[in-house]
């Protein structure tokens, strides 16, 4: 047996104390003479017994006391080390341009001003022969399985000598073709 079609839904908020003020007192009213309401209700306050959490201890009470300030307190923090990041990076972004304005005209100046030509130190040639003793000679020669070289190299190392000759080449040469 249920409750009451129109009072259906009542019923179960007024086991759960969810009615208020004129709503609760023409429900009262009903309850008092309808046996199937308080029926309902019993049934509904035994299930929400059931469901319902236990009180809370006193540790519990006390943490949820201070939840809300450590919370703000704890958020506050945050929002403070998060500027003074901030406030840090600004500052370290001004001091460089403050340096790079104070410093940037004499490395300009650096940059632009001609800097002196130094000519190499003297290499020895390649084809200078004067400093390979004649036995060092002869014993790569001999290493190598060459005949000894008769020639004293006088007619290399100068390109101007060499004909480029390029006219037997078409005008496509591709340099890519050639690796």
């Amino acid at each position: 047996m249920g409750a009451c079609v129109e009072y259906e839904e009542q019923a179960s908020l007024h086991a759960a104390e969810a009615l208020e003020g004129e709503e609760a007192a023409r429900f009262q009213a009903h309850l008092e003479s309808c046996a199937a309401c308080q029926a309902e209700v019993a049934s509904a306050r035994e299930i929400l017994g059931l469901v319902a959490l236990p009180p809370q201890s006193p540790i519990e009470v006390r943490a949820q006391e201070g939840l809300g300030a450590r919370t703000l307190a704890a958020w506050r923090r945050e929002q403070t080390r998060r500027g003074m990041g901030r406030r840090a990076l600004g500052s370290l972004a001004a001091v460089a341009a403050v340096v790079a304005l104070m410093l940037g005209p004499s490395a300009l100046e650096r940059l632009k001003a001609p800097r002196p030509v130094t000519a190499p130190a003297s290499v020895p040639s390649a084809s200078a022969r004067d400093d390979v003793d004649a036995e060092t000679l002869a014993a790569f020669e001999a290493w190598a399985g060459l005949e000894p070289l008769e020639d004293n190299g006088a007619g290399y190392g100068v390109d101007e000598d060499l004909s480029w000759d390029d006219s037997g080449l078409d005008g496509d040469f591709d340099l890519g073709e050639t690796l």
